[in-house]
């Protein structure tokens, strides 16, 4: 920017200009390069409440499709057709043309809301009824989010916890008089306090697990602070209550493997196999704790003896009716089985092509076939290559493909060994191209 002294316009001319000049090239080597491109979008609003929706792109590559910040666009109404138009005209001026779209445009991810996939006017079906072949990828976090709300829905007892624990948080986060009780009292009983927010509110899981975490440390304070003020008698008593304590631990064993999976699905990384490997893992997980107790409910026998609790005599009121421990699980797991592993969130008006996408997706992968039942040539998969051109405009050679059976029938053992021929390599790119989460533009 050189030596001399330069005005706030001047500086942010240059800038601009720079941040344009590298923008263009960037772009101009992917569209020289006929790359494959994965639009993720979400909508925010700016300091001075203007509605604007930040672009990202997922673009293939060899070895890890990267994630890139393309665009950040004002929006004049919060309407489906005024965010498509906006989306398409940043993508032009991008240039990425309409030609080059309808060939390498693969996937839209966003979160779930009406606006932007709603089944018949949302952003993604006006995509799809432009470029037919699109793949429509509802975010797997934010469905995350879904299985709790559901949860939370399908078992009223849930609802009653959550009402219990914004009560403490609304207690302390409205008067910093009582903040500063609770930490006095803390401080006496040799305590750190970790500041309490909602549980199971719009935010994600890992917003809940500390707050819930942060009520089960500061348990013992909590009860000092509430048994000493008379009008607070009510939720005393909830404390002391050995059934709330058991349904804290219950939950925090919940929230702590549904914030594992969340914050593992947010890695830039991601690839559609790996997301279906971690959501079967934790579905596992919850069968797990089903059967047994979890990490936080085998702690309560042993904190509920220990001398930070000897201020507290639990009793079990039987009024107070504990949360469904199996209901709970069972619930959780077949809502995580519909909202996670199902395609349903993929459906729109044209089931038949999503089934297809989602049949495409998988075929490619040696995980999923019966290996006792395939031979070469494998007629059955080679009548989805030329579907998979269709829909992703690649052609695998077939050739190529029983080569790449052939490597994988003989490393039967480990299947990740197999040789992977360049045609059906660039297919697999291809497919990771497509984003599984838009926790990037969160």
């Amino acid at each position: 920017m050189g030596v001399g002294l330069h005005s706030r316009k001047t500086a942010v001319k240059i800038v601009d200009h720079i941040a344009k000049d590298i923008k263009n090239e960037i772009f101009t080597k992917i569209i020289e390069q006929n790359l494959k491109i994965c639009v993720i979008v979400d909508e925010a609003s700016t300091i001075s409440n203007k509605p604007v929706v930040i672009i990202f792109l997922k673009i293939e590559d060899s070895d890890l499709s990267p994630t890139i910040f393309f665009d950040l666009v004002e929006l004049e109404g919060q309407g489906a057709e005024q965010i498509y138009a906006s989306l398409l005209k940043s993508l032009h001026d991008g240039g990425f043309d309409n030609e080059y779209l309808r060939n390498n445009l693969i996937a839209f991810c966003s979160d779930g809301a009406s606006v932007m996939l709603g089944r018949n006017s949302g952003v993604g079906i006006r995509l799809r009824n432009d470029y037919p072949n699109i793949v429509l990828w509802h975010c797997l976090n934010h469905r995350l989010q879904l299985v709790l709300d559901d949860s939370v829905n399908d078992i009223k007892q849930v609802n009653h916890f959550k009402i219990f624990m914004d009560k403490i948080y609304t207690i302390f986060h409205q008067s910093n008089k009582n903040q500063m009780q609770l930490f006095k009292i803390s401080e006496e009983l040799g305590q750190q306090i970790l500041k309490i927010g909602r549980v199971l509110g719009p935010r994600w899981a890992a917003c809940s697990l500390r707050s819930a975490l942060a009520v089960w440390r500061s348990y013992p304070a909590l009860y000092k602070y509430f048994s000493s003020e008379a009008k607070y008698s009510g939720m005393a008593a909830c404390l002391c209550n050995k059934h709330f304590l058991e349904d804290l631990a219950l939950m925090i064993d919940i929230l702590q493997e549904i914030s594992l999976l969340s914050n593992a699905l947010q890695a830039r990384s991601l690839t559609l196999k790996k997301a279906e490997q971690l959501i079967k893992r934790t579905i596992k997980a919850f069968e797990m704790l089903k059967e047994n107790k979890g990490t936080y409910e085998t702690k309560i026998d042993v904190r509920a003896t220990s001398d930070a609790f000897k201020d507290i005599h639990f009793v079990e009121n039987n009024k107070v009716i504990n949360l469904p421990r199996q209901k709970l699980l069972e619930t959780v797991i077949e809502n995580m089985k519909k909202r996670v592993m199902s395609c349903d969130s993929l459906t729109s008006k044209n089931n038949e092509l999503d089934d297809k996408i989602h049949d495409l997706i998988n075929f490619l992968e040696p995980n999923s076939w019966n290996i006792e039942e395939v031979v070469v040539p494998w007629r059955a998969a080679e009548e989805k290559l030329r579907e998979f051109d269709k829909v992703f405009h690649h052609e695998i050679s077939i050739n190529d493909f029983r080569d790449y059976v052939e490597n994988v029938l003989q490393n039967s053992s480990n299947p990740a060994k197999a040789e992977v021929p360049q045609s059906v390599q660039k297919a697999k790119n291809i497919i990771n191209v497509i984003a599984v989460s838009s926790a990037e533009a969160e």
